[in-house]
C-alpha cells in the first residue's frame, strides 16, 4: 500500500524538480515552487500516517547498519538550512568530533527524528535562532550514549500542554494546527522510534520564550574502518 501511495506523489515532486530547470518566467517559477512545496507537505503527511499505522500494528522496524553519525548530523542540518535562512533565522550546530567514527544503528530513522525536531523548531520560531546540539553523555569500550537537543527562541509551549506533546494527533492547541499545519503525528512517531532504540525523549519550554526538544540514544561502536582514499602514482617513463 505504501508503494501505491508514495509513487504518484514522488512523481509529482520529480516532475516539478525537472520543471524548475527549464526556462520559466517569474510567475511560472512561483507556481512551480508552490506545487513542489505543497507536494512535499503532502508526502510528509503521507509518511507520518503510514509510519503511525505501522506503530499501531506493531510493524515498525529498525534497520541496523554501520554508518557515519557525523554525516547524519551534518546532513540533517544542511537539509533545513535553507528553510531557516528563508525566515532569517540563525542556525547553529554544536557537535562532538566524531568525523569518520562509525556506529551501529538506523541512520534513516535517526535522520527522521532530527529532521522532525529541526523542522518543528524552524516552523514555530518567527525570529531569532535555532541551536542544534549533539554530545556524548557517556562512553564505554563498546557503547556510546548520545544526546541530541534542538533549542529554539520560538513561541514556546503552555505548561498544561507539555504532557501531551508526544501523544498522537496532539499539538499545543487547535489554532496551531490551523496556522502551521501538520498531522500531530510526528512527535509521537519520534517517541516510538527513540524508545525502540533504547533511548529517552523529552521537552522543556517556556511559553513565549522557546523550547528545547531532546533525546538520547545508545549506540554500539562499529568495527568498520573509514574509507581511505588511495593515491595511485604513475611511474615516470624511463
Amino acid at each position: 500500500m505504501s508503494h501505491e501511495i508514495r509513487t504518484p506523489i514522488n512523481g509529482v515532486i520529480g516532475m516539478t524538480t525537472l520543471l524548475e530547470d527549464t526556462k520559466l518566467d517569474v510567475q511560472q517559477k512561483d507556481f512551480v515552487e508552490n506545487i513542489k512545496r505543497s507536494a512535499d507537505a503532502l508526502l510528509s503527511v503521507i509518511n507520518d500516517i503510514l509510519d503511525f499505522s505501522k506503530v499501531e500494528a506493531g510493524k515498525l522496524e529498525l534497520e541496523i547498519v554501520d554508518f557515519d553519525l557525523d554525516h547524519v548530523i551534518v546532513g540533517s542540518a544542511k537539509t533545513v538550512a535553507f528553510s531557516a535562512s528563508q525566515k532569517g533565522l540563525e542556525l547553529t550546530i554544536i557537535k562532538p568530533d566524531i568525523l569518520n567514527c562509525y556506529f551501529a544503528g538506523d541512520p534513516g530513522r535517526i535522520r527522521q527524528i532530527l529532521l522532525n525536531l529541526l523542522s518543528n523548531a524552524i516552523k514555530f520560531t518567527p525570529k531569532g535562532a535555532v541551536i542544534f546540539r549533539s554530545s556524548i553523555q557517556s562512553e564505554t569500550p563498546d557503547e556510546t550514549l548520545f544526546r541530541f537537543e534542538v533549542e529554539d527562541s520560538g513561541i514556546g509551549i503552555p505548561k498544561d500542554a507539555l504532557s501531551r506533546m508526544f501523544m498522537a494527533f496532539s499539538q499545543a492547541d487547535a489554532s496551531m494546527t490551523r496556522r502551521f499545519g501538520g498531522t500531530g503525528l510526528g512527535l509521537s512517531i519520534c517517541k516510538k522510534l527513540v524508545e525502540m532504540m533504547g533511548g529517552e525523549i523529552g521537552v522543556t519550554s517556556v511559553e513565549g520564550k522557546g523550547s528545547i526538544f531532546w533525546f538520547t540514544i545508545p549506540m554500539k561502536k562499529s568495527s568498520m574502518e573509514p574509507e581511505v582514499e588511495l593515491k595511485v602514482e604513475t611511474p615516470a617513463p624511463d
